[in-house]
């Protein structure tokens, strides 16, 4: 069975006198094969109706679907080498944060040491950046927010991977196709979706039903919903968002900005969507002092009439726990955090929670942002070491290594076929809700354009939206500032 590499036999030390044994992917598949058969074998022995393929429907212990089931993670067959160590950046979201928890199975299965930096997200951009200007590179593998890639392109930090993906071996339509063109910049791909995580609105079904008030659709219909919980409901706050300075406000602005149909720059608009393909010149022009961005202000203002008083303090942690805790009815989060208590039977969300696309504001569309991370190469790393780090980027976004992390807590996946397994869908609502949504095309990352200056606009908007959010300056001056600023930005880079 070794010698016909279903066996696959992997050295322990430098010597190989101390090996471990792991089944191969096709001796998984044929294990799950010979329990097909055995089934059907029963069916036909107790008489049960089989088609001219040999198939039944007689089903004992298992569901109609197992074949559809994705088997275990095997190990890596050429892996990293014992006397070898994988290097990675990367920041302290959950993919990650299973991957540092589970580092002893992980490296059994890469068959190497693997050495892994874990920081916050401000940390990974300048850590980034930094080993950018390195003569090699610290570091195999590297992950990276979507948004970011703009300022990654200009600034040569990332290796192209299109000629790797054009090996041949590389299932690229099992990917979502928003998380995979996100993880590219005109038409270069940079990387493969590891965590991509859309932004949705979360409402408890159980309160929403006692009230008799359908889930809402516009911003308008959340507001009167917000309103009538208000008055039935005086124990329970009504939303939890994002609103801290900085970062969490001047995202949460952006992507509400979507819900009233305009992106925080100038982009071309192609048949009721915005093109992201080549960004340059006028395109780059701001667009936050416009009647859709003062939409989006003013409902930002209505929404923290229904917020808990430290509105202003909340990320995107304390966003979710909120709504975990049964403090909230309704909550704007990634998706990604709904484990915290979709999969916590302690919780009063646990298993009464709805999933939407963002509600649409006036003449917007239905749709919701996408974010999340890829990993990428560095373009500084060892010529010798790419075919390694590709090796196993490939098998870290595998479907039976990503389903691995969905099974610890991760409840997101850029792959169909993992998003179909029956038992990743008994997980948790949220994963057909994500799955629907990106079949129909209702995920869209050009809320957050990733432009070589996004900090600067998250830098701008992060003060200008949470100094409007306080009272200290009104809608319309806290926007025309924001444009002045990231307009003299735009042209000081002559952009136009």
């Amino acid at each position: 069975m070794i010698a016909e590499g279903l066996i696959i036999k992997r050295a322990r030390t430098v010597t190989g006198k101390s090996f471990s044994l792991h089944p191969s992917e096709e001796l998984i598949a044929r294990f799950h094969q010979y329990a097909f058969e055995m089934k059907q074998l029963v069916a036909m022995t107790f008489g049960f109706p089989v088609d001219d393929e040999g198939r039944s429907n007689y089903y004992f212990g298992a569901s109609y679907l197992a074949a559809s089931i994705i088997p275990a993670p095997t190990v890596l067959r050429q892996g990293i080498g014992i006397d070898n160590t994988l290097r990675v950046l990367v920041n302290d979201d959950q993919t990650f944060l299973i991957w540092q928890r589970v580092i002893g199975d992980l490296e059994q299965w890469l068959g190497g040491h693997v050495d892994i930096t874990m920081v916050n997200l401000d940390q990974l951009r300048e850590r980034t950046l930094e080993n950018a200007n390195e003569e090699l590179s610290n570091y195999d593998i590297i992950d990276f927010d979507l948004p970011w890639l703009g300022e990654y392109h200009q600034r040569s930090v990332l290796r192209p991977i299109d000629d790797l993906v054009a090996r041949g071996d590389f299932n690229v339509s099992d990917f979502q196709p928003t998380g995979w063109e996100a993880s590219s910049y005109e038409d270069v791909q940079y990387g493969v979706p590891i965590e991509p995580t859309p932004e949705l609105l979360f409402y408890r079904r159980d309160i929403l039903e006692a009230m008799d008030v359908e889930p809402p659709a516009t911003t308008d219909d959340l507001l009167r919903a917000l309103s009538d919980l208000n008055r039935k409901r005086p124990d329970i706050r009504g939303i939890s968002f994002c609103a801290a300075p900085g970062a969490p406000i001047a995202h949460m602005f952006m992507q509400i900005m979507g819900d009233f149909g305009r992106p925080p720059i100038n982009l071309p608009s192609v048949n009721g969507d915005f093109d992201l393909s080549q960004i340059q010149g006028e395109q780059l022009r701001p667009c936050i002092d416009t009647p859709e961005g003062l939409a989006a202000a003013e409902y930002l203002l209505q929404l923290k009439a229904f917020a808990p008083d430290d509105i202003l303090e909340m990320d995107w942690d304390k966003t979710v726990q909120r709504f975990s805790d049964g403090e909230v009815a309704f909550a704007y989060a990634w998706s990604g955090r709904a484990s915290r208590f979709d999969l916590n039977p302690g919780s009063p969300a646990y298993r009464n929670t709805g999933y939407l696309a963002h509600p649409n504001g006036a003449n917007g569309p239905s749709i919701s942002p996408m974010g999340g991370y890829a990993l990428g190469i560095p373009a500084n790393i060892a010529p010798d070491r790419v075919d390694l780090a590709w090796r196993v980027i490939k098998y870290l976004t595998s479907p039976a290594v990503t389903k691995f992390y969905m099974q610890k807590g991760c409840l997101v996946s850029p792959r169909f076929s993992v998003n179909a397994d029956p038992e990743v869908r008994n997980m948790s609502r949220i994963i057909e809700t994500v799955d629907n949504l990106a079949q129909q095309g209702r995920l869209k990352f050009w809320q957050r354009p990733p432009v070589p200056e996004f900090s600067d606009i998250v830098r701008v908007l992060g003060g200008e939206i949470h100094d409007m959010m306080r009272g200290n300056v009104s809608p319309a001056n806290a926007l025309s500032r924001a444009q002045s600023h990231i307009d003299q930005l735009m042209r000081a880079h002559h952009h136009y």
